[in-house]
Formats: structure tokens, sequence, C-alpha cells
């Protein structure tokens, strides 16, 4: 859940970004490379520490462990029996996931399903409810023989097609939302209870009636900007590199924080921090050059014809010129009405 936060005031001429780098780089040096269980969801494992921090500002497309917090509708989070029949909503359910043991011949291209017993009641399923969820398919003919036993003839042009559509059997599909591997029903200090996700889709689930679409949490940003917009992916990105640094013991002003999350979401996208984004794309030469690939921005400048007005900060540093940050804000002028007027008294003494 979003924190509630208070706006930020500064001084004219603060140096905003080299003071946020510098707030959120130091304790990044302490940060351990690891990845363990996030405190509370202990059937769920999700990227921590340094590894994460990189994820983000990477704006990498896809988490290597996307997870997601599904809060439910009043009437239903207290009671355990309701949430039960969410999470069987949720979790997806393959036909791997419920099978003892499979025989195929591919050149016949039959394919005989043995299921477990023991795993169809653990998921409230039964062999005829996959049978006809596999029949589904025109091209595959389905013979139920027995509530764990189901015979599939398939007839393809080849042995390599027939292997493949039995490997899309096997993965296929029987029940809950694609792309949830693993849920868990949670409970808090209040009695009630949430239902955490390894995997994500947040489309599907709040689909789901039951679901409070105004309380689910993804920690996929992108999949955040997608449902809900670039706004809330902006608030999404400050609070995963805010909780990842709080996790270590690590504590950065949320203003440092909302910073870099503005930098990478200003265009209305999501942009990466290094050359492929935000450094990359300035509009100086020399800011782009101070960072990386120093030859290729010179040279590329050279061949297109590119100016360098010199507005930045890093490109009045390269040069020695004065940055136009804190004291440098300021420029003095004098009049020429007043400069006579002083050389004139100069010259009467």
């Amino acid at each position: 859940m979003a924190k509630e936060r208070k706006d930020f005031t500064i001084e004219p001429g603060e140096a905003v970004g080299t003071v946020a780098a510098q707030s959120i780089g130091e304790p990044g040096t302490q940060m351990v490379l690891r990845s363990f269980h996030a405190a509370g969801l202990t059937s769920v494992i999700t990227t921590k520490g340094l590894p994460r921090v990189m994820e983000i500002v990477d704006a990498r497309k896809k988490p290597k462990a996307p997870v997601m917090i599904v809060r439910l509708g009043k009437g239903i989070e207290k009671k355990y029996e309701k949430v039960r029949e969410l999470w069987r909503k949720i979790e997806e359910v393959r036909v791997k996931n419920v099978l003892e043991d499979f025989d195929e011949d591919l050149k016949a291209g039959t394919m005989v399903l043995r299921l477990s017993k023991e795993k169809l009641g653990f998921y409230e399923l039964t062999g005829r409810t996959i049978a006809s969820r596999l029949a589904k398919s025109k091209e595959l003919g389905i013979d139920q023989q027995d509530d764990v036993t189901i015979k599939i003839k398939y007839k393809g042009k080849t042995i390599d097609a027939t292997r493949k559509m039995f490997v899309n059997v096997i993965s296929s599909t029987v029940v809950g939302v694609k792309g949830i591997l693993k849920a868990s029903i949670q409970s808090e200090d209040d009695g009630s209870y949430y239902i955490a996700t390894s995997g994500s889709n947040m489309e599907e689930v709040m689909k789901i009636e039951g679901v409070d679409k105004d309380r689910i949490y993804c920690n996929d940003i992108f999949e955040v900007a997608k449902v809900y917009g670039i706004e809330a992916a902006r608030l999404a990105i400050a609070n995963e590199l805010e909780s990842v640094l709080e996790e270590e013991a690590l504590t950065v002003s949320f203003k440092h924080l909302s910073l870099v999350a503005d930098a990478m979401t200003h265009t209305g996208e999501i942009r990466s921090i290094g050359r492929h984004g935000v450094a990359g794309e300035k509009s100086s030469v020399f800011a782009r050059a101070a960072y990386e690939e120093t030859v290729k921005h010179f040279t590329n400048a050279s061949v297109f014809g590119e100016k360098d007005m010199l507005k930045g900060v890093s490109e009045n540093i390269l040069i020695g010129k004065q940055i136009k940050l804190g004291t440098g804000v300021v420029k003095l002028a004098v009049r020429k009405e007043d400069l006579k007027k002083i050389k004139a008294k100069e010259e009467s003494k």
C-alpha cells in the first residue's frame, strides 16, 4: 500500500540530483548481493537487496521474481472459506501439476495421462474437469477411461508437430489465472486474510469477483504502468526502492527516491537510469560522453554537427566552467550608467 507523503520544499539552486545520488549511492555500497524470503510471505520468494535495486533502476521489463499482494473485499477478507474459494480461482493449475505419470506414442499420435488422486484432491479437481478442459481443443480427441486416466488422440502431420502438441497439453492451464505460479493465503493481526502470489497478472486477477481492485499491489513496475498508468508506476518505483533499503536496515529520505522515480518516468514511459535511458538521452554531448561510451558520443556529435549549449551541470564541470547551482545561480551585473558614475567618482579623487 502507498504511504502518505509530505511535500518537500528546497532552496533555489540546491543540487538535488547530486544530493540524491550521494544519498542513495553511499548506503547502496553496504547492500548485500542476496535473495531471501520476504517477511510475512513465507511461501513466496522474491528478489531483494542490490539485485532488486538493479532491476528497478535498469527498468528491466520482467523482474526475476514478480509477486502480488491481493487484498479482498470487506465482506470476504475475514472469512477463510470464501478466501479459499478465491485462492482456487487465482492460483494457476496446469495438467503437469496433477499428473502422476504419462505414456506417449508419437508415431500413433496417442498419449495416456494418469492423474494423481492426492493432487486432484488438494486442488479440489476431478479427472472429468481436466478432460472437459482439454476437449475444448478441436484438434484433440479425448477419451476419459476413468477419473484418473485420460487418453488423448492427435493426428499431427509430423512427429515433431505431435510432440509439440503433447508438450502443450501437459503445460495447459486447467483452472486459475495464467502466470500465477503459486498463491498462498496469509493472515494479518486483525484476523483478516490476503493472498500472496508468485507470478503476476493484475488484469485477470482484477476481473475476479471479491477481489478489492483498489488494494492490489504488484512489484512488476511495467505491469503497474500498464494497468494503472505512469503515475502509479512512478510511486511504485519509489516505494519499491524504499522497501528494499528498509529491509537492509538502511534509511534514505523518500524525497531522494522520488526524484529517481521522477527522472525515470517524467516522459510518460519508464526509462532506465543508464546509457540506454536517462543518462544516454541527455541533450548535452559532454554530459552523455561523461557517463559512458565517450568516443562514440564525440564521434556522433562531430558527424552530425551537434551543438552543446552548456546548460547542465556535468558539461560545465567537464570544461571547468562555473555551474548554475548554489552561489553559481546568481550573476552580478553593473549598468553602464552606474559604471560611468563609478569611474567618474574615482577620477575625481
